[in-house]
């Protein structure tokens, strides 16, 4: 399980931070070379991307959710009085799906309830079972979403000249599952999520981008698991506790809660992002660790806390004020960092 609470994440509505691009903001002056591909508007709440996406002619806003595995709907947070309906004879497939054009018919589980709450109704959710198949650029300043095929995409060059680093997901993600080991998970079961490397002094680990994980409440949050945190204390890292923002929360089995302490790096010690040469190029010192203790009656649950070996999850504000690009085909991400941010964080993959 992971802290993703989406029946909570919209709770603050009224005053959340909250734009939707439009089409003349979606081709502003800053906007990329034409190699990043076709581009749609993309709407920004609580630090999580939306696209409009139209299933059954109507219309509503799905979250652009790299840590989730599949897609799914809540019809009830369409737009308008009609409301989308599953074909005939099933429950979970829908007709005319539309998004960067018509996909046909496809599947998408019922999602709950969550998405009628906030100011950008959550109408579903697009995950790596459809996020795999093209290379996605999340240009959250301006206001940009942009797809690519493979082969058609922007050079090296191009993104280095554009102000992108570079991070592997080799092994986490791909555009087929077969491509995926996911060596540190400790199991056949490997989620197609794209995790990077990051290094906290000498503890190497993986982190998973999860674009859907709202941390607007506590910024740079980071689950990691046991394996992790054991790895720190062996380092002699001593982390400082946080007990005042430590977490209670239900799993995907009835009556069975996990509990989440809340820990921050000491003074000196930062998360860095490595990149393909094994250099840090990126540094984030303020982040606020939470460490997942999956009891046992949940571990079939799945998530990095039933891993062996260390990890973590990046919460949606690592990469929210700036552009991300996810390619499943060179197995890569590539990020930009605000104009604003100190040259002290930036570096050279």
């Amino acid at each position: 399980m992971k802290i993703k609470p989406r029946s909570l994440r919209f709770l603050a509505a009224i005053g959340a931070a909250c734009w939707l691009a439009t089409p003349s903001q979606a081709m502003g002056a800053n906007g990329l070379p034409a190699c990043f591909g076709e581009v749609q508007p993309l709407a920004v709440s609580s630090q999580m991307p939306y696209a409009l996406v139209t299933v059954d002619g109507r219309q509503g806003y799905f979250v652009l959710d790299f840590g989730a595995t599949f897609s799914t709907i809540v019809p009830q947070a369409f737009f308008g009085q009609q409301k989308p309906r599953p074909a005939p004879g099933t429950i979970d497939r829908y007709d005319d799906f539309s998004f960067f054009g018509a996909w046909g018919q496809v599947r998408l589980p019922p999602g709950g309830q969550t998405g009628l709450l906030g100011s950008v109704p959550q109408a579903g959710i697009i995950g790596t079972d459809f996020l795999a198949s093209h290379i996605y650029t999340l240009d959250y300043p301006e206001g940009r979403l942009h797809r690519a095929r493979q082969g058609a995409f922007c050079a090296d060059d191009a993104l280095e000249a554009a102000g992108f680093l570079a991070l592997s997901t080799r092994d986490y993600y791909a555009d087929s599952t077969g491509r995926l080991s996911c060596p540190r998970a400790g199991s056949p079961a490997c989620p197609n999520v794209p995790a990077v490397p990051i290094r906290i002094g000498p503890v190497e680990a993986v982190a998973q981008l999860d674009t859907g994980y709202d941390d607007g409440a506590q910024p740079l949050s980071v689950n990691i698991n046991v394996a992790l945190f054991e790895a720190l204390g062996r380092a002699g890292i001593r982390l400082q506790p946080r007990p005042e923002i430590s977490l209670q929360l239900t799993t995907c089995q009835p009556g069975v809660s996990e509990a989440v302490d809340a820990w921050r790096l000491p003074p000196g010690v930062a998360l860095g992002f490595v990149g393909p040469s094994g250099r840090v190029v990126r540094s984030e010192p303020d982040v606020t660790l939470f460490v997942k203790r999956t009891p046992p009656a949940a571990r079939v649950c799945g998530g990095i806390g039933t891993w062996p070996q260390p990890a973590a999850q990046l919460g949606a504000s690592f990469f929210a004020s700036g552009a991300l690009v996810v390619d499943p085909f060179s197995a890569r991400v590539w990020f930009r960092l605000p104009a604003a941010l100190s040259s002290s964080q930036r570096g050279r993959p």
